[in-house]
């Protein structure tokens, strides 16, 4: 019998996880100034040494972020991490570096990570030069053993940085570093945001994208490299919060409202979970979670994440974004509730039925899938079928 439970690369909606997306869709004009109404961004560019940003980065709290959970699918090797300390004491400009500036002026690195750790690591004696044919006599030696000369040159390396300033919608921010990565491996959204809000919402994502339950309920098909799980429980997270009126803005301390920007809507759900007032959320999330994955895999069994088959004969489907987030959401509920049990099990089946043949539910899941009106749309039909399932 042929095993499915084995990684998907995609999921259905996973293309609101990258800008790739939008570069073949066309926009009106309203729907860019909505987006973009202002269209000037503060980007200033700064020079400091390799030493001035050592120093930041090891003071603490540290004033620059490189994200140590962050991992690329291509990391460099001893080889290229020797080369670049090479180019550097032979006098070789390094590429800019783009960095964000948050609110506390710290900066948080998004292009230039390897080059940054590489070099900081070097500094602290955590390897060895290798490999190099250039400079050959300074091969097998760490950075307490180069000659005073060299390591001048290395602590008085000059580094360029492009800063795009607080405040800057995310929206923006993402669609600029979009920009300049195209020569490469272009980082996806949730990469974006895991870079630039390291703190508790990092870690806790971390750590439910390691949950038994998650992983079952999923089948194990969840693509992890380019953090789509993380994506997929960040959604699940926000729309959880955002229903039960306790997601707020940290700015304004008021209730954050879903008004068709995901970034922006996502980016305040991880600076809510990395501020104290979520603290007693943020305890009681990995509960809320791991009884949402448990109760979906029990009631609805395998592939409850899943849409049916679009033909008798036709490959199942991947695992659906939207469906992800609302039935994971109804069960959390139903759990809240203290609606199920075994009196009431098969009606909830009976429901969750209803719903998956429901045309107007699926539409929500399929087409459109960030807008208010689909959102909105889903959440409701899910609201209704927990009353219905509370008075029966």
């Amino acid at each position: 019998m042929k095993n499915e439970n084995k990684i998907e690369e995609n999921f259905e909606g996973e293309e609101t996880l990258s800008l790739e997306a939008r570069e073949n869709k066309e926009t009106t004009d309203e729907e860019n100034e909505e987006v973009y109404p202002d269209a000037e961004v503060n980007i200033s560019r700064e020079s400091f040494s390799a030493f001035q940003l050592k120093r930041k980065h090891d003071q603490k709290p540290p004033m620059l972020k490189l994200d140590p959970d962050f991992q690329r699918e291509f990391l460099w090797n001893e080889k290229q991490k020797s080369e670049l300390i090479e180019s550097i004491i032979m006098g070789i400009p390094l590429p800019l570096i783009y960095v964000k500036e948050d609110e506390n002026g710290v900066f948080i690195i998004v292009d230039g990570r390897q080059r940054l750790t590489t070099l900081f690591d070097f500094m602290n004696d955590k390897f060895s030069l290798k490999s190099l044919r250039m400079l050959y006599d300074i091969n097998r030696k760490k950075f307490s053993g180069l000659t005073q000369k060299q390591k001048n040159r290395i602590e008085e390396c000059q580094l360029s940085l492009h800063v795009i300033k607080n405040p800057t919608k995310d929206r923006v921010t993402f669609d600029l570093f979009d920009r300049v990565n195209r020569g490469g491996t272009r980082l996806n959204n949730q990469e974006m945001r895991n870079a630039l809000y390291q703190g508790n919402a990092t870690k806790l994502l971390k750590e439910l994208s390691a949950s038994k339950n998650f992983k079952k309920a999923t089948e194990n098909s969840i693509y992890t490299k380019r953090m789509k799980d993380r994506y997929l429980i960040l959604r699940f997270i926000a729309f959880y919060l955002w229903r039960n009126k306790k997601l707020l803005d940290v700015i304004t301390d008021e209730q954050v409202e879903y008004k068709s920007d995901i970034e922006d809507f996502l980016s305040k759900t991880m600076l809510f979970l990395n501020n104290d007032i979520s603290e007693d959320i943020i305890k009681k999330l990995p509960n809320i979670f791991e009884d949402a994955m448990k109760n979906s895999f029990k009631l609805f069994g395998k592939g409850c994440f899943r849409l049916p088959k679009k033909s008798q004969q036709g490959p199942r489907r991947p695992i659906n974004m939207a469906l992800f987030e609302t039935i994971s959401y109804f069960s959390a509920e139903l759990k809240n509730n203290q609606l199920i049990d075994i009196n009431k099990n098969n009606l909830i089946k009976k429901k969750y039925k209803e719903l998956i043949r429901d045309e107007e539910y699926v539409f929500a899941l399929t087409h459109s899938v960030d807008s208010n009106i689909r959102i909105e749309e889903r959440f409701k039909k899910i609201e209704d079928k927990i009353e219905e399932i509370s008075n029966a």
